[in-house]
């Protein structure tokens, strides 16, 4: 069986598109998002009170985001440091850096901690045996941003969303 399996980049406090998630809630009552979320931008209270809504399923990404290459050149040593820091943010265990940038450290690091990498194909040969992936590799699998970039945001994509029909999964639940 087939799934639907939409996630949205950038998620923050002061940037999160919970009004339009909302809406497309309302209209299509299976919908489930995997938010790849900013954990710099978000107080706690705010992450307590989307972690309320078992609809919505928030993840990493990155710390800062303040460029697409934030995770790119992070070491083993910086990348166990991150992962300890979110911790206490109880995040699902995926992780998406920002612009698709990691390092190996970081993959390592990932690796030894239990998580799930969002990844890209083009770095199949350079991730380690062993460490889970989420592609983007069919049709049923859906990546937006909560902000348009590049055409792809959460207001310019609104009707393909409430288009999508079927089960909808969380990336966690594939694993």
């Amino acid at each position: 069986m087939q799934y639907q399996i939409v996630d949205f980049d950038d998620f923050q406090q002061n940037s999160n598109g919970l009004h339009l998630l909302y809406q497309i809630k309302a209209e299509t009552p299976e919908f489930k998002a995997t938010l790849f979320t900013i954990p710099a931008l978000c107080s706690e209270n705010f992450l307590n009170l989307v972690r309320k809504l078992d609809w919505l399923d928030l993840c990493p990404h990155g710390w800062t985001h303040m460029t697409s290459t934030e995770c790119k050149e992070w070491s083993y040593e910086e990348s166990k440091q991150y992962l300890g820091k979110i911790k206490p943010y109880k995040f699902s265990r995926v992780f998406k850096a920002p612009g698709w940038q990691i390092s190996d450290g970081m993959y390592r690091a990932l690796l030894e901690e239990g998580y799930t990498v969002a990844d890209q194909a083009y770095n199949n040969e350079r991730r380690p045996k062993g460490l889970k992936a989420y592609l983007l590799d069919s049709p049923d699998k859906h990546h937006y941003h909560i902000k348009n970039v590049c055409g792809n945001g959460l207001k310019e994509c609104f009707n393909e969303i409430l288009n999508l029909k079927g089960e909808f999964k969380f990336i966690k639940e594939l694993q």
